[in-house]
């Protein structure tokens, strides 16, 4: 249905999962976010053969019109940023007016969580380090 927010599963270099997603229109096409910039593409496109789901199916119509016009309105635009404004903080920025990625937040969690665990062992190895040289 036009408005709706579509998420489909994707793989960087067929190794690194992640979700695109877009807002489809009410021709069936998608307007999606990219490094190509925000564009219209077909829905085989977008899917490219796999299932895609919707993410705001509560939506009312008067929200679906938003979504779709917010979408249009930025047809054209080349400021794509992997973390900042990409696919997912367009299509939740045009669905509720609010830009933000779950899986950006989901990635800086990760890396502090790798980031302290790697602190946290080499504060144990010059702990170990130092009551030997004692």
């Amino acid at each position: 249905m036009y408005g709706d927010e579509h998420v489909v599963p994707r793989a960087f270099l067929g190794l690194i999962p992640y979700r695109h997603y877009g807002i489809e229109l009410p021709d069936g096409t998608m307007c999606e976010n990219s490094p190509a910039g925000v564009r219209v593409v077909g829905f085989a496109d977008f899917t490219r053969g796999r299932a895609s789901r919707v993410a705001n199916p509560d939506a009312s119509p008067d929200v679906r019109a938003l979504a779709v016009q917010r979408a249009m309105s930025r047809v054209g635009e080349r400021r794509y940023s992997l973390s900042g404004n990409n696919c997912e903080h367009f299509a939740n920025w045009c669905a509720t007016g609010i830009a933000v990625s779950q899986q950006v937040i989901a990635w800086i969690r990760s890396f502090f969580r790798i980031a302290l665990a790697a602190a946290g062992a080499l504060f144990t190895i010059a702990l170990a380090q130092a009551a030997l040289a004692e």
